[in-house]
């Protein structure tokens, strides 16, 4: 069973200072309470800039897996699990030139405590879920918007963090470094769009621990053309995911962290070429 409750309030503390606090209360049947704040420091600097600074504290829930299993050779449960649970401080300042421009960035730092992990047991063929992990990091991320004519608009956002186990003092490992995201929208008739998304995902790094190679680098080009108004209400489009077909993979778990006879040699792929249609009918 699972109850919550939350309390929030905002103050005009000054002329263009706005006060946002809060905080929810939840309990779990199964592991106990956990209450976290959050709260938002907003300066309207100017008419075309607005200053965020913010705070929040977060947290997962031991899933039931992680708490009960115990029919599962390989891995088991562990009800004595406390929520895994992050701290957030964020500076985010929004920025518009002109009418058609949107800029941002923001800044953030972090720490997570009490990361479940599932950890080898003595006999080395089954692993226990414990709470044994530890982690902080940084990183930033630029976006814009650009909407060039009532036709086309522009869109895009650089992303960049550094994450570190602090119980090690190591690369936390298969989080990307650096990812760029680029969306290009045209209505070249009334009726008839084109879209396209390009998606970079690099530098992501093994813990020291995993013996197998640095996962790569990926680039994906998506695209999609879309006809609205059929008829009245139904649309329809050809969407293409991956367009050059490109190989891509996600990082499976640390094979160090897996009993033995349970190893992941490689990675999990992704979709290559996808080609489909989607019809929507709006009443």
């Amino acid at each position: 069973m699972v109850y919550y409750g939350s309390l929030q309030d905002e103050w005009s503390i000054a002329s263009d200072w706005d006060l946002t606090a809060g905080v929810r209360y939840d309990h779990y049947s199964d592991f106990g309470f956990t209450i976290n704040p959050r709260i938002a420091l907003v300066w309207d600097a100017r008419h075309d800039m607005t200053v965020k600074l913010l705070y929040g504290r977060a947290f997962r829930a031991p899933s039931f897996a992680e708490l009960f299993v115990i029919n599962n050779p390989i891995v088991l449960g562990n009800p004595d699990l406390d929520p895994e649970t992050i701290h957030t401080i964020e500076l985010a300042i929004d920025y518009r030139p002109s009418f058609t421009i949107r800029t941002g960035i923001n800044l953030f730092a972090y720490e997570i405590h009490d990361l479940i992990r599932f950890v080898p047991d003595p006999s080395g063929t089954s692993a226990t879920a414990q709470n044994v992990g530890n982690q902080e990091g940084y990183g930033f991320e630029l976006e814009a918007e650009w909407k060039v004519t009532q036709a086309l608009s522009l869109s895009g956002n650089y992303a960049f963090q550094n994450s570190k186990d602090t119980d090690t003092d190591s690369n936390a490992g298969d989080a990307s470094k650096n990812q760029i995201y680029l969306i290009g929208k045209w209505r070249f008739s009334p009726d008839w769009s084109l879209s396209s998304e390009l998606l970079w995902v690099a530098d992501r790094k093994r813990v020291p621990s995993d013996p197998r190679l640095e996962i790569d680098d990926y680039t994906l080009v998506d695209l999609s053309l879309r006809r609205d108004r059929i008829v009245d209400g139904l649309s329809a489009a050809l969407i293409v995911k991956n367009i050059f077909d490109k190989e891509a993979y996600e990082p499976s778990p640390n094979v160090a962290d897996v009993p033995q006879g349970s190893l992941i040699p490689g990675d999990f792929p992704l979709s290559g070429r996808y080609i489909g249609g989607e019809l929507r009918y709006h009443f």
